[in-house]
C-alpha cells in the first residue's frame, strides 16, 4: 500500500475559479459548446454571460446557499449554465436523466427536494406533473421557454456576489446507477470537485484548449459531468451528441480531428467490431480512454491494433468523484488493467469475508482512501456509514487485485459474482471469452438460481447477423477456455441487444427479468 498524499487545492470557491477563468482567460468569441445535430452553440463569452444572469435569477427566486436546483435534460449547450450559476451562488445542483419517467423522477428528487428545476420542452410535462404531486418545487425554468427571457432581461451577478468559503458544502448531487436497487443521492462537495481537477489535466486526462471533446457521455453521470465542467475549465471545444449515432459519432472524429476518445465499453465494442469505422479517417486519434465499466482484454487489443495507439482503461466511482486509477499518458498500459492508483490516494485490497488487508496479488474487495471520497449519501446516514471501514477507507464493492507493478485489475462486482457449488465464478471473465468469438457481437453473463448448485452461469448472447451459431456451439466454445465450474451450466439465450444504461453498464435487473 502506498503512502497517502493530500491533494493541493485552490483556495477559491468553484464559483470564483470559473468566473476568473471565463472572464480573464477565455477568448469570448471562441465556441465553447456546439450541438452536432441542431448546430446550436454557445461561445465562451455567451456562456459566462448566461451563467451570471441565471445566477441572478436564481437568487431573485429565493435560492440561497445550500438550496437544491434540479436539471432534467439531455446534453445541450446550455446544460452547464445552471451548474455554474449554482457554483456562483453556493447552491447545490442535482442533474437527472432527461428520459426518466415520472415515477423515477419522483424517486430521485424526493431525496433532494429541489426548489427549482430546469427542464426542456420534452421533459416539461413530467416536471410540471411532479410539481403538482409534491410540495417542494417552487419554479420550473424551461430551457426552451422562460429561460430565454432570463438571459435577455437580467443584468447578471458581479464577482463580489459570488460565494466563498464553501469547500465542504455540497456542490452536486449525482444519483447512483440504481442497477442493484433504488438510486441514492451521492453528495460531492466543492472540494471533491476541485480534487478532480488534479486528474482532469495532463498527464492523466489531457483536456486542453486545442483538443475537442465529444460530449456524448450523459451530463447527469459522474463521467460526463466531470468531463463537461473540466473541458470548460480548460477552455476547449465540446461537440455535443445527445445519443450515440454511429455515423454522426464518426463524423465528429473526422471533421474536428479529435485526438482523444473518451469511451465506455459499448462504444469500445462498436469501434473494435463495426465495419462502418473503416469508412472514416481516424488518424487524428492518439489516445483512447475507457471508463464506467471494465472493457474486455480482447476488445482492447483489437482497438489498439485498429487505431494504432495505446488505449488506457481507468477506474473510479461516483463515490470517489471519478477516477482513482489511470495509467498516465505515454506509459505502457497493460491489457485488461485499470491503471495505477493516482499518487495522492491509497488503495488496498481486503478479504471479502474477514475484511483483512491482503498481500500483493490477492483478489478481494477494492478499498480507497482519498480526499476525493464523497461526503456521503444524501439523508442516508446508515448507508454512508456502512460504506466506510474504521480506518477511513471507502469500500467500492468491486473485486480486484494489484499486480506486482501496482496496477489495478478489476475482476467483478461483489454483488454480481456467481456462486456455483461454492466456487466463485466471474461474469466478466466469461463475457471476455464470449466476446472473443468471431460470431458474437456482445454478451452478458448472470447467475440463475439452482437448488443443488446455488447458481448456474447463464449467458445472453448477441450474435452477428446472418450467421449460424447454436447454443451448444457457444457452450462448447466457453468449455474449451475454462474449468468445469465456470462453464455455462445455465445455458445460452440469444437476444437482439444487451440492455445497458447510458454509460454502458449492463442492466442486470432487466436481464434477470428475461429468465422468468
Amino acid at each position: 500500500m502506498q503512502s497517502l498524499k493530500q491533494n493541493g487545492s485552490d483556495s477559491r470557491s468553484l464559483g470564483k475559479i470559473y468566473y476568473d477563468v471565463l472572464k480573464n482567460e477565455a477568448d469570448p468569441n471562441k465556441i465553447a459548446l456546439i450541438d452536432k445535430v441542431t448546430k446550436n452553440r454557445l461561445s465562451y463569452g455567451e456562456l459566462l454571460d448566461q451563467c451570471l444572469k441565471v445566477g441572478e435569477e436564481l437568487k431573485a427566486l429565493g435560492v440561497t446557499k445550500g438550496d437544491l436546483v434540479g436539471i432534467v435534460s439531455g446534453n445541450r449547450p446550455e446544460y452547464f449554465v445552471p451548474v455554474l450559476a449554482c457554483f456562483f451562488i453556493g447552491a447545490t445542483v442535482h442533474p437527472i436523466n432527461g428520459i426518466y419517467l415520472l415515477r423515477e423522477l419522483k424517486a430521485a428528487f424526493d431525496i433532494s427536494k429541489p426548489k427549482i428545476i430546469f427542464a426542456t420542452e420534452e421533459s416539461l410535462n413530467k416536471v410540471q406533473q411532479l410539481q403538482a404531486d409534491t410540495d417542494y418545487i417552487a419554479n420550473i425554468i424551461n430551457f426552451d421557454g422562460n429561460y430565454l427571457s432570463i438571459i435577455r432581461d437580467r443584468s447578471g451577478l458581479s464577482r463580489d456576489e459570488i460565494v466563498e468559503n464553501c469547500d465542504n458544502d455540497a456542490a452536486v448531487i449525482l444519483s447512483s446507477s440504481g442497477t442493484t436497487g433504488l438510486p441514492k443521492g451521492v453528495v460531492l462537495t466543492q472540494n471533491n470537485i476541485k480534487c478532480s481537477f488534479n486528474y482532469l489535466k495532463y498527464p492523466y486526462v489531457d483536456l486542453n484548449p486545442d483538443n475537442v471533446l465529444i460530449g456524448m457521455m450523459p451530463n447527469f453521470h459522474v463521467y460526463g459531468f466531470l468531463l463537461g465542467i473540466g473541458n470548460i475549465l480548460r477552455l476547449s471545444l465540446t461537440v455535443i451528441l445527445q445519443k450515440f449515432q454511429p455515423n454522426q459519432y464518426c463524423e465528429i472524429i473526422e471533421e474536428y480531428n479529435v485526438t482523444t476518445l473518451h469511451i465506455v465499453p459499448s462504444i469500445g465494442v462498436f469501434l473494435a467490431k463495426h465495419p462502418i469505422v473503416e469508412n472514416y479517417d481516424f488518424s487524428s486519434v492518439k489516445d483512447i480512454l475507457c471508463g464506467a465499466a471494465p472493457l474486455g482484454a480482447e476488445v482492447q487489443s483489437v482497438l489498439e491494433q485498429r487505431f494504432n495507439c495505446k488505449m488506457r482503461q481507468m477506474y473510479g466511482l461516483t463515490e470517489t468523484c471519478g477516477v482513482i486509477t489511470l495509467v498516465p499518458m505515454g506509459e505502457e498500459s497493460k491489457i485488461g488493467g485499470a491503471g495505477k492508483p493516482l499518487p495522492w490516494l491509497d488503495i488496498k485490497i481486503i478479504d471479502i469475508d474477514t475484511k483483512e488487508e491482503m498481500a500483493q496479488g490477492g483478489i478481494g474487495e477494492v478499498c480507497v482512501k482519498t480526499a476525493q471520497n464523497i461526503k456521503g449519501y444524501l439523508n442516508k446516514e446508515e448507508e454512508t456509514k456502512s460504506m466506510y471501514l474504521e480506518d477511513g477507507f471507502l469500500c467500492t464493492g468491486d473485486i480486484g487485485y494489484l499486480d506486482d507493478d501496482g496496477e489495478l485489475f478489476i475482476v467483478d462486482r461483489l454483488k454480481e459474482l456467481i456462486k456455483y457449488k461454492g466456487f466463485q465464478v466471474s461474469p466478466s471473465e466469461l463475457e471476455d471469452i464470449l466476446n472473443s468469438h468471431e460470431y458474437i457481437v456482445d454478451s452478458a453473463v448472470i447467475g440463475i438460481p439452482d437448488e443443488r448448485a446455488g447458481e448456474l452461469p447463464m449467458a445472453f448472447v448477441v450474435k452477428r447477423e446472418n450467421v449460424d451459431l447454436s447454443e451448444e456451439a457457444v457452450k462448447e466454445f466457453v468449455a474449451h477456455h475454462v474449468s468445469l465450474h465456470k462453464q455455462l451450466h445455465g445455458g445460452v439465450k440469444f437476444i437482439g441487444e444487451i440492455p445497458k444504461g447510458p454509460t454502458g453498464k449492463i442492466l442486470w435487473k432487466e436481464l434477470r427479468e428475461l429468465t422468468k
